[in-house]
């Protein structure tokens, strides 16, 4: 049904939807399933009631980014007598009121009358923009930065801060920040709010390119997270989800090439597990992926975030580590920090229990690795790689359950507790 028509917004699914409609007795009502979609709709169009059913995640935070886009709005919810309780003791928060489902035809009614209070204004609903509202080379330059949703949104930014003339930003949806709510995107932590000063004045022509702007955030959200998703694919490992070996040997020549400019040190770990092939032959080679799988879990914990851990063939990991920002202190000193860093991972294995391998597993497993340092141990990833491969060897003769650090001999040894 047309938004211009319809009296309510039902945030709800499809058996909800049918016994609302039931009891409407012919009270026009736009049903959506999707809490984002329904926050687009209240951004596009104003409706005198919003409804959100039992089941849409975080229901008061719903209600006050329906409250933002729509101050008017007369909010409620709909549960079941089972969810009541759960509804009162968190407390309604900027949720009017609710109703017990199904909801009972004067229900419906009162939702209706206490609605008719607000200042509900029907406009007319912009479905694409027009010629006149976004030019063309402004549509190609928004589908062309929807390559990730970060750069859509900065991009969105730029262009509506441009349209009304003032400073704009990105807010949760749902958050208490003041402000105009200019645009709706659902942005990789939910429904993200454009918001400009509170006393600033949107020019006509402004709004009138806005309302296009909303008409198009949908589909360009959606090739953005499409885009993301075919780019993780293409980066990670199926099996373990750390990155692949294209993109370690892509990333770290491209992150050497920057260090060479800037003067930086970049340090490459290349490790494997100790007799891993017996692994496989005793437990099997589903135990075996499991292995790997939580071996890279448990290095990821380890590291930073900005640290690269990928799986490049095997039972055959490496790890980057870079400094993304200076050294705190004038004497930090990056390959011993890294080597800290291997006695970590080299502690987290030694105590962490493998469920698959029984519940004698804990401190089983070991792994053996070489460390190799930019600028003094190679530029390339290749030449880093083949340093630490020689540690790893190292490592290897020496009784295993080690890291070698090239020239330096063995560094964070596990514990014994």
């Amino acid at each position: 049904m047309p938004a211009a028509h319809a009296d309510i917004l039902l945030v709800a699914d499809e058996p909800t939807a049918r016994e609302v409609t039931r009891a409407g007795g012919g009270v026009p009502i736009l049903h959506l399933s999707e809490p984002y979609r329904a926050l687009e709709e209240l951004s596009r169009h104003p409706h005198r009631v919003v409804l959100a059913a039992e089941g849409v995640p975080d229901p008061k935070g719903f209600a006050r980014a329906a409250r933002r886009l729509a101050p008017a709005a007369r909010v409620y919810a709909l549960c079941t007598a089972a969810g009541e309780a759960d509804l009162r003791a968190a407390g309604l928060g900027e949720i009017d009121d609710y109703y017990l489902m199904p909801p009972a035809r004067e229900d419906i009614a009162r939702m209706l009358q206490a609605g008719a209070e607000g200042r509900y204004e029907p406009v007319a609903r912009v479905d694409r923009p027009t010629a006149a509202e976004m030019s063309a080379s402004e549509v190609a330059a928004l589908i062309e930065s929807a390559g990730t949703l970060s750069s859509l949104a900065v991009h969105l930014a730029e262009m509506v801060a441009a349209w009304v003339g003032a400073p704009v930003h990105w807010a949760h949806a749902a958050g208490d920040e003041a402000g105009e709510p200019l645009l709706l995107l659902d942005g990789s932590d939910g429904p993200q709010v454009l918001l400009a000063g509170p006393d600033i004045q949107v020019p006509a022509a402004g709004r009138g390119k806005l309302a296009g702007l909303q008409a198009l955030a949908g589909a360009l959200t959606g090739q953005a997270r499409r885009a993301e998703s075919l780019h993780r694919l293409a980066i990670t490992d199926f099996l373990t989800g750390a990155h692949n070996r294209r993109y370690f040997y892509h990333f770290t020549d491209r992150l050497l090439r920057r260090a060479a400019k800037e003067k930086f040190h970049v340090t490459v770990l290349l490790f494997d597990i100790d007799d891993f092939k017996r692994y496989n032959d005793t437990y099997g080679h589903a135990t075996g992926d499991e292995i790997l799988c939580e071996t890279a879990s448990l290095m990821s914990k380890v590291t930073r975030e900005h640290d690269v851990v990928a799986r490049i063939g095997g039972d055959e990991f490496a790890v980057l580590f870079w400094d993304a920002e200076p050294p705190r202190q004038p004497d930090s000193r990056h390959p011993q920090e890294v080597s800290d860093v291997a006695g970590r991972f080299l502690q987290a294995l030694s105590r962490h229990e493998f469920a698959s391998l029984g519940p004698e597993a804990r401190g089983v497993l070991t792994i053996s690795g070489g460390l190799a340092t930019f600028p003094w141990d190679g530029r390339t990833c290749r030449d880093l790689l083949r340093h630490a491969d020689t540690g790893l060897r190292q490592a290897k003769a020496a009784g295993k359950n080690a890291i070698y650090l090239v020239g330096q001999g063995s560094i964070g040894e596990p514990s014994e507790d």
